[in-house]
């Protein structure tokens, strides 16, 4: 696909447009989760708790990769927005050498350290070997997600969004009819139990490496020379971190804490530490559609930086955060209060977890519409350049607020369950509301400008 063409589709394109299919990718690596503990389910409540730290650990790594990828989308929109093909064939390059290595050392890290992690997350002793191996396994498969993650991010920032989305529609069909397999040990396969979720995940993700790796070759147009691939151009890689580091920072920040926490509710037991991993995939329902929004608005607003139009970058953030708050309210009232015990019901029986779970539904009515507010401000101050500020914000608010907060009335209150998920509430209104006046205020055109010149102006023309 030449360049010229692609600049010009990608500024007609809506928020629609862009944002549907990246909820249907996201849904297919959200749902990936869902279905491992669906199926999982089947065998009993204990086989459910230990794929929590399986799961915590993938979306760890999932936000680590994002240190580079984050970075790479919307430098690659950006570049394009201003007309520079340069920028772009080198940040396809350099991206795919980072992945591989970042993809290789936690892949190591999971594999080898898998005692360690078990030590941290306070595992409880009957969960702890299988929690182990299970981890060890899937830890494979970080490699393929460094990659597949890295040619999504570039075909995002050229708008061919679907792309990614119909790949991982196939993988997650796939992932079924594999667990199918190993988990039941169906036609003849190895009964493996667990495990066998582990195998099919490492399956899916490196069969996708081979698909991505093509469309992201004929939607850009870019020959890959190898010999440049692990070569590092230090402006290009700074332009990457500047937007990346702080971005997936904050991320990082919220992940580790989530863990903290989760570490917290390991010592309430077994019962609400599947409850925990069951209700936060219940969450991520939500969540999906206000990150898909978020990603949309950030490749729009990325372009509308590229070509120095801040008032269109402007009027498309105020726009996505009228429909994103509307939308959010109305799914955090229906999917929790009055679904919140048929979809708990896919995953369990028992009573107890529900008992557990119920209060927590009402708390969701208020934090998804917080989050809604961070998440999509959040990606869009990251386009225009003012990254550091939702960072520094996210580490006092979650460490200040969520922590101290959930702590406190889950332990010393004795509120359990229902005490850690009103401080993650705290942190996300409160943050919410920030991020709403630091845009309202413009302090980031400043940013923006400045941004620009330094990246852009210069090299119109290259």
């Amino acid at each position: 696909m030449a360049y010229n063409s692609h600049e010009s589709q990608m500024m007609q394109k809506g928020l629609f447009a862009l944002s549907w299919p990246i909820f249907i990718d996201l849904s297919m690596h959200f749902f990936s989760m869902v279905i491992n503990t669906a199926m999982v389910s089947s065998l009993s409540l204990k086989a459910v708790a230990e794929l929590n730290l399986g799961s915590q650990m993938f979306q760890l790594a999932f936000v680590i990769f994002n240190f580079i990828n984050i970075g790479v989308c919307v430098v690659t929109a950006q570049a394009l927005g201003n007309g520079n093909k340069s920028i772009v064939r080198r940040v396809i390059h350099m991206s795919l050498g980072i992945n591989i290595v970042i993809g290789l050392l936690l892949a190591s890290f999971g594999c080898l350290g898998s005692s360690i992690i078990c030590d941290i997350m306070n595992i409880p002793d009957d969960i702890y070997d299988s929690s182990k191996l299970y981890l060890s396994i899937l830890s494979v498969c970080f490699i393929a997600e460094a990659i597949n993650l890295c040619c999504s991010a570039i075909l995002r920032g050229h708008g061919a969004t679907r792309d990614p989305m119909y790949i991982n529609v196939a993988g997650n069909i796939l992932i079924i009819f594999l667990n199918y397999l190993f988990l039941f040990g169906s036609f003849g396969a190895p009964k493996l139990g667990i495990y066998g979720v582990a195998l099919s995940v490492v399956i899916s993700r490196f069969l996708s490496i081979g698909f991505l790796y093509y469309l992201m070759l004929k939607r850009t147009g870019v020959k890959i020379v190898y010999r440049y691939v692990f070569v590092i151009k230090k402006k290009i890689l700074s332009q990457l971190m500047s937007i990346g580091l702080p971005g997936a920072g904050e991320n990082l920040t919220w992940q580790l804490q989530f863990l903290f926490m989760t570490s917290v509710v390991g010592t309430f037991g077994t019962i609400a530490l599947a409850t925990q991993g069951i209700y936060f995939q219940m969450c991520g329902i939500i969540m999906l559609f206000s990150i898909s929004v978020a990603l949309g608005t950030e490749i729009l607003v990325s372009h509308y930086v590229g070509s120095m139009n801040l008032k269109m970058a402007d009027k498309q953030l105020m726009h996505s955060v009228k429909i994103g708050i509307v939308i959010t309210s109305i799914l955090s009232v229906n999917i929790p209060i009055w679904l919140g015990a048929a979809v708990f019901s896919i995953f369990t029986d028992d009573p107890e977890v529900l008992l557990y779970a119920k209060p927590i539904f009402y708390v969701s009515v208020v934090m998804e519409v917080g989050r809604i507010l961070n998440i999509i401000i959040i990606n869009s101050l990251r386009a225009v350049g003012d990254t550091r500020f939702p960072m520094y914000m996210a580490i006092l608010s979650m460490w200040g607020v969520s922590v101290p907060v959930g702590c406190f009335l889950g332990i010393y209150m004795q509120m359990g369950l229902l005490g850690v998920w009103i401080g993650f509430c705290a942190d996300e209104c409160s943050r919410g509301l920030i991020m709403l006046a630091r845009w309202k205020s413009k302090a980031w055109v400043s940013r923006a400008v400045k941004y620009y010149k330094k990246n852009y102006a210069k090299l119109k023309t290259a």
